[in-house]
């Protein structure tokens, strides 16, 4: 029997105050509801495309499904479910279906709904080895330079990472409160690892989670782990609101991009200059509050330079949904950015 991948619910309507670059903390509780709300709606709909298919039942999974309140924060082990799910119907091996199946029906509420804030090591959940094996795969699309090699950290002490977290949490909320409030609500774990081709990675598949390599010495700890908070959690951000909206109708159109040497799909360039606008906004606030701690130089003049190339290349290329209409124009022109 040949699958095919079930079709999305429409999105729900977007809060209007998320179309907007600037972080907000309100939004994002919002947001964040709206795109739980969704996942559930396509969870559901997942199963009945199951069970019309492949004549299986999964009540008490179903059961779970619906009883689940879009309110309270999920751990990213639903979302990898949802992910797992959604690739074994673009397979079209009933299999795989089954075994998807299977794994969210292992998923205890526990699972679900742990979604407190903690640090530690890759591979420290079980539901995590799925997700770390894609990571691991030879890069197929240039996306990554160089092999791949994510190690967990076994029995490492990560007291002294977890201070400098709190310092870079607290430093964040100095220099920017929506930004604090986006990290406090989307990001609900961060996973740490040594190895290389990866810096950090956060992904809709495991929404929620921050993947971040520990740097080697002498790079500072602190400003390394504010930069990569920001920068991470903007991403999901933008993935929550792109689940609402695509923002672009040509969002695999190559062009320019604000990070990478070589040229990316428009999509890419909007997550990359769209994080851009975050960094560059908390260090800008951040050199007017602590100008001896955070100086502005080089590194920062790199990454203005990164967001004009993204800001160019988004104004005279990008084909905006509305809704992509409203986000872009809340950015700022190059040079303005406060």
């Amino acid at each position: 029997m040949t699958l095919s991948a079930p079709a999305l619910e429409a999105p729900a309507a977007i809060p209007p105050e998320s179309l907007a670059v600037v972080p907000d903390a309100q939004a994002a509780r919002r947001l964040a509801r709206s795109y739980r709300e969704l996942l559930l709606e396509n969870l559901a709909h997942a199963l009945d495309h199951a069970e019309a298919g492949l004549e299986v039942e999964v009540p008490s999974l179903r059961e779970r499904i619906a009883s689940l309140d879009p309110s309270r924060r999920f751990s990213p082990a639903i979302y990898l479910g949802f992910w797992q799910l959604s690739e074994a119907f673009r397979s079209g091996v009933s299999e795989q279906v089954v075994d998807a199946l299977q794994w969210l029906c292992a998923l205890t509420e526990r699972d679900i709904f742990d979604s407190r804030f903690h640090i530690g090591s890759i591979l420290g959940e079980w539901w995590e080895e799925p997700f770390v094996r894609e990571l691991r795969k030879p890069p197929t699309d240039g996306h990554r330079e160089g092999d791949v090699v994510l190690q967990p950290l076994l029995e490492a002490d990560l007291t002294d990472f977890e201070e400098v977290h709190e310092d870079a949490l607290r430093l964040i909320e100095e220099a920017d409160e929506g930004m604090w409030g986006e990290i406090t609500e989307y990001v609900s774990r961060l996973k740490l690892f040594v190895g290389q081709g990866i810096h950090a990675v956060s992904s809709p598949r495991v929404f929620g989670a921050v993947y971040l390599q520990l740097p080697p010495e002498p790079t500072p700890l602190g400003p390394y782990c504010l930069e990569h908070l920001v920068h991470e959690a903007s991403h999901l951000a933008l993935n929550a609101l792109m689940a609402h909206d695509p923002l672009l109708e040509n969002p695999e159109e190559v062009h320019a991009a604000p990070i990478r040497p070589d040229p990316r799909p428009l999509y890419q360039v909007l997550h990359g200059t769209f994080v851009l606008a975050r960094n560059l906004r908390v260090y800008t606030r951040l050199a007017e509050r602590r100008p001896e701690e955070f100086p502005l130089g080089e590194a920062f003049e790199r990454s203005a330079e990164a967001y004009a190339r993204g800001y160019g290349t988004l104004a005279a290329v990008a084909a905006w949904t509305t809704v992509g209409e409203a986000l872009f124009s809340s950015f700022e022109a190059p040079g303005e950015l406060a």
